[in-house]
């Protein structure tokens, strides 16, 4: 990350301030503030048209990080004392206030001359250069016209220019135009398009004709890096003859460091969710016997990516036995070893050559966009391509984005970089550049959710205001989109509406970011937090815990000593962006006692400093490590104990019951505070000074009351909670716009209470009510911006209610919709909201057909029928209806006998779900036969019924049969029946 990145993450900071009340009232203070804005522009403009600063961007990396702790310091400073003198503050501590700010500001100026000097001593070289060039010795220069090579005047105006920029244009650079196309859109569309697989196809058929109709039991695909090894196998592993043959799929991404734990763990959770609950994810042993019964029988194929370890084929064969009845084991490897070899040529493994290359990149630029090249760019592109998929792939993304005459700049720049990585990274924004460096604080190959990345970028202060967007999300959005259209980040998980859920950054590309963060004295990895003698110089800004069977990316571990039964020492190691700065702590103070009054300070446990900390998350996930969550109690008191805090971040999603402090509210510049599937049982009360407090995170924790506090956390955005209810004087944030797992009873106030709320995005409540059901929905009805919705109604006994329903039509950006509830009656068609992608109905009781109305809706992708939504005997499907419908999920429709389906109705489907439909005949043939159907799963269906959807469905539509078993739901008993509309 280059130096002016962090200038503008910097300014963002100084944009912030001028918008915090406690300071947007004095014009001295705010002039202040604007000049020190100017000025560093003023160095990030110098940093780009330096050309030299490379080698001494460490000193300066320094310098500008300081100016962001003495900013921060300062304005947390400030806001703490208006807590203690309100008003007041301004008038009383002016003179302190703009003293600080001057000191901020000479030491910035003082950055700034420097450039100054070093871009003078620049220009001279060059001029020196240009001059020499020009008065050149005949046997060099001489044209064969016997004239002597001038350089023009325009060429010497070029070496010399200063850059300069526009702020509010370089917010987004590259991103407003490239979607201004898809403004009007409700979101960004991630449709799954066919995998990159150029020069592949040959080998996928082979694969797949081996692996269905040969005896052997393990095969590997072998090749460097970037070859398209892990797309030959994703391929493979979604092809639709592969679904069809194998009854159980799995897809592992090992890392270098990976024990025979880990790939457990992820075999397990591709497993049904009822194994996992009952095994002990602590016991190797017990972890492998279950894993092993559950395969017992199967037929099965199991993919290990990136299985460059000779050991983990050896350490699982108790596991994959050939057990001779057509299950397969593949491996992906970039290193040939004895027990990792090809097992049948592949053409595609081996680099392609020039004329492929060339190709490939024409069909990925696309045809409109593919002028002739000229040979000497031709040469260019071989050179960095390399023959390699993934480097063609990122290079025709580059040229896509620009029109073919603004290529020629491109191969200019071609000529000066050292790979494709390289070329790619250079050529993203500031902004850009800090959010996808971000996320190699994320373990490599980890399913990152993207709710959570954005939400991290946000409080971090990577986002950049925007002009043309109301809010800070939606450029998060456009910069996650941008980074996906580069790909520089990939999509890995999808939501049933072709959303992005979860996302990764390639290997290769994580491999190249992780070392140019080092270089730049920004990341660095370390064995013990509580180590003093190895953290306690150094200035650590952004602490990352990794579970702890993981060792060091690089650690051989075929040469440790002591390895028995697959088990390896384990360590965890932390890592962290720093500022790489060499002052010592006594320094440090020295320096911050200059702009702060004189702190008080108390013992640590530790050397360590945590005073300059930014963000701590941890992704020790392991539920019996009580020590790891003492430790996080401990270390946070380290922070609240030091004084000014500045943590933005505390993320411990994932975190066995994390211990927080009392005084956690003490750490008052917390942006993001994400405690989901701790399994928590209560919050500090102190949380309501959290008055920065941007993203409260409990879902799926045990927390069942809020603390009153949280009232005074006006700053608020995201509010995810667990099914809680919450004090009825609770005053609710009018910035929230997540809202979810929200309980209400009567006693809430929802008029003139909650529907002050009115740019809320996604609502997710459960409600007690009666007669207030009409006030929620007059709410709900004049939400014109939500995207997702989610209702349960549920009498005092938990059982599910009545739920009354008024017309959505008016909200236009209504994509989700999740009702649990008695209805009286379907809603007409028009009711819906226009763009209703995905409709979930729960416990409905519906008498009557409703598959004529809901396929009259246009946009519906997604339909889930569940649990006695639908209590009729009979389904019909119109011809023509459900023209989008690509998933479909019919659950405990306990009634239903009969289902038919029109010729031309549901001609998109791809995913057929069926669940405890005991008396449902048969699918529809017309439906079976379709070839668009991919995947049909029948669980704890009648034998007579799955035996006849065997003979019936067509050879490409791959079939699951489960035979689970379920409790009967909570409501219901022998003795009792469900109750419809509040009656018998």
């Amino acid at each position: 990350m280059a130096v002016e990145a962090v200038v503008s993450v910097v300014l963002q900071k100084l944009n912030d301030m001028l918008k915090a009340q406690s300071l947007n009232q004095n014009t001295l203070i705010v002039y202040e503030v604007q000049e020190i804005m100017k000025s560093l522009n003023s160095i990030r403009e110098l940093m780009i048209s330096i050309k030299s600063i490379n080698h001494k961007a460490h000193d300066y990396l320094d310098d500008v990080y300081m100016i962001e702790d003495k900013v921060e310091k300062f304005t947390l400073h400030v806001v703490c004392r208006r807590k203690v003198f309100g008003f007041l503050t301004n008038h009383i501590f002016i003179i302190n206030n703009l003293n600080s700010c001057k000191k901020i500001h000479q030491k910035v100026k003082n950055i700034v001359t420097r450039l100054m000097e070093l871009k003078g001593q620049q220009r001279h070289i060059k001029m020196t250069t240009i001059k020499g060039a020009l008065y050149k010795d005949t046997s060099d220069d001489e044209n064969a016209d016997g004239k002597y090579k001038t350089i023009p005047v325009n060429h010497v105006e070029e070496l010399s220019f200063s850059y300069s920029c526009n702020e509010e244009a370089m917010q987004i650079v590259g991103v407003k135009d490239r979607f201004q196309e898809t403004k009007h859109m409700s979101s960004f569309s991630y449709r799954e398009k066919e995998m990159d697989i150029f020069g592949l196809k040959e080998d996928i058929k082979t694969l797949v004709n081996h692996l269905i109709n040969d005896s052997e039991h393990v095969f590997s695909i072998v090749g460097q890096r970037g070859i398209g090894k892990t797309t030959l196998a994703r391929a493979i592993y979604k092809h639709r003859d592969i679904k069809k043959h194998f009854e159980f799929r799995a897809w592992v991404s090992m890392l270098p460091d990976y024990s025979t734990k880990d790939v457990l763990l992820s075999l397990l959770k591709a497993m049904d969710s009822i194994t996992v609950k009952t095994t002990n994810m602590d016991d190797e042993k017990e972890m492998k016997l279950k894993l092993g019964i559950y395969l017992t029988n199967k037929r099965y194929l199991v993919v290990l990516d990136g299985a460059n370890t000779c050991y983990i084929r050896e350490d699982l064969k108790e596991i994959f036995t050939d057990v001779k009845n057509g299950s397969k084991l593949v491996l992906t490897s970039s290193q040939t070893m004895d027990t990792i070899q090809p097992s049948i040529p592949l053409p595609g493994m081996c680099p392609l050559n020039e004329a492929d290359t060339l190709e490939m990149l024409k069909e990925k630029v696309g045809e409109e966009k593919s002028p002739d090249l000229l040979p000497e760019n031709s040469k260019l592109i071989l050179q960095i391509c390399k023959g390699l998929p993934l480097n063609i792939v990122l290079l025709a993304r580059l040229l896509s984005m620009r029109d073919p005459s603004n290529w020629p700049q491109l191969f200019s720049r071609m000529k000066n970089s050292v790979s494709i990585f390289s070329l790619c990274y250079d050529d993203l924004s500031d902004d850009l550049k800090v959010c996808l460096l971000y996320l190699v604080l994320f373990p490599k190959e980890f399913d990152i959710p993207v709710r959570r990345l954005l939400r991290l970028w946000l409080a971090e202060g990577f986002v950049k205001e925007n002009l043309t967007q109301e809010f800070q999300e939606d450029t998060a959005q456009m910069y996650f989109e941008e980074l996906v259209n580069r790909n520089m980040i990939q999509i890995s998980k999808l939501r049933s509406d072709n959303s992005p859920r979860g996302c990764r950054v390639l290997g290769p590309l994580h491999d190249f970011l992780r070392p140019k963060a080092r270089q730049t004295n920004l990341f660095y990895t370390y064995s013990n937090l509580l180590d003093s003698e190895e953290v306690g110089s150094l200035n650590i800004r952004r602490l990352v815990e990794y579970e702890s069977p993981k060792m060091e990316q690089g650690t051989d571990r075929t040469k440790i000593p002591g390895k028995e039964n697959g088990a390896y020492p384990s360590s965890s190691y932390l890592s962290s962006f720093t500022s790489g700065e060499n002052k010592t702590k006594n320094q440090s103070e020295i320096e911050m006692s200059n702009l702060f009054s004189p702190k008080k300070t108390q013992p640590k446990s530790s050397g360590f400093n945590p005073s300059n900390l930014r963000s701590y998350i941890s992704f020790n996930h392991r539920k019996t490590d009580y020590k790891q969550a003492k430790q996080i109690g401990s270390f946070l008191c380290n922070i609240i104990n030091d004084g000014f805090g500045l943590l933005r971040v505390l993320d411990l999603e994932g975190v066995y019951k994390p211990i927080l402090p009392e005084n956690l509210g003490n750490l008052c510049n917390i942006r993001y505070l994400g405690l989901r599937f701790t399994y928590l049982d209560s919050l500090p009360e102190s949380v309501g000074e959290l008055t920065h407090l941007e993203t409260l995170d409990l879902k799926h924790t045990c927390i069942d009351e809020l603390p009153d506090s949280i009232l005074r956390l006006k700053k608020l955005r995201h509010l995810n909670l667990n099914e809680m209810y919450l004090n009825e004087k609770l005053q609710y944030s009018l910035r929230l716009l997540t809202l979810w797992g929200l309980c209400l009873d009567e006693k809430v106030s929802i008029k003139d209470g909650l529907d002050k709320m009115q740019i809320l995005r996604e609502l997710g409540i459960t409600f007690l009510l009666g007669t207030n059901q009409e006030d929620l929905l007059n709410w709900i009805g004049n939400s014109r911006d939500l995207r997702s919705l989610r209702l349960r109604s549920k009498d005092n006994l938990g059982r599910p209610s009545k739920l009354m329903f008024k017309s959505m039509s008016n909200l236009v950006q209504l994509s989700h919709l999740n009702l649990l509830g008695n209805l009286e009656k379907l809603p007409h068609q028009n009711e819906f909201p226009p763009t209703l992608k995905v409709l979930t109905l729960s416990i409905s009781l519906l008498e009557q057909d409703p598959m004529e109305t809901l396929g009259q809706l246009p946009c519906l992708t997604v339909l889930r029928l569940l649990g006695q939504s639908f209590i009729g005997k009979e389904m019909v499907c119109r011809k023509g209806g459900f023209t989008k419908l690509r998933e479909l999920k019919m659950w405990m429709l306990k009634e239903l006998e009969s289902w038919s389906v029109e010729e031309g109705s549901m001609q998109s489907l791809k995913h057929l779900d069926i669940r405890c439909c005991e008396k449902l005949q048969t699918i529809p043939v017309t439906l079976l036969q379709q070839h668009q159907l991919e995947k049909l799963v029948l669980t704890s269906m009648p034998h007579a019924f799955t035996a006849e959807v065997k003979r019936l469905k067509s050879e490409h539509t791959s079939l699951t049969i489960n035979h689970w078993k379920f409790p009967p739901l909570p409501w219901e008993s022998k003795d009792s029946t469900l109750v419809k509309h509040g009656k018998n």
